[in-house]
């Protein structure tokens, strides 16, 4: 198991700056992936919610209180999202981890927020990890 300010400093490294929403759909496209393998979890990450719609405890906290996240600011009027963004250095992650997270990055690549959205939540073992909000 990979820790969760782990994976998601290495995903932010590769995609840079990241809308949590995002964030959250590709670091559960790569738990689908892995458990997919290997039959356990890449993460202890807790995903909460419902309907298509859920959150992962503790990752608004994450970015609160380390410094290696930093929180960019949208501008609505614009059309601009805010993003997270990975300001050190990119964390080492073990091939075994390496690949299904780069598998779900690349998946997400030319999804739109509606469509990777749906592809976590199309995936019948996301409902194992997602529980009552």
């Amino acid at each position: 198991m990979i820790e969760l300010e782990k994976i998601i400093g290495y995903i932010l490294s590769e995609t840079g700056c990241m809308h949590p929403y995002r964030l959250s759909r590709v670091l559960a496209l790569a738990e689908l992936e892995y458990y997919e393998k290997y039959g356990e979890r890449l993460t202890n990450a807790e995903y909460k919610g419902f309907d298509k719609v859920f959150y992962i405890e503790g990752v608004k906290e994450l970015f609160e209180n380390n410094k290696c996240f930093n929180k960019r600011e949208g501008d609505p009027e614009k059309g601009i999202k805010g993003c997270i963004e990975y300001t050190c250095q990119k964390p080492v992650i073990s091939e075994k981890y390496r690949e299904p997270i780069d598998k779900a990055i690349a998946q997400a690549k030319n999804l739109t927020d509606e469509e990777l959205n749906e592809l976590v939540f199309r995936n019948p073992l996301f409902n194992k990890f997602l529980k009552p909000m």
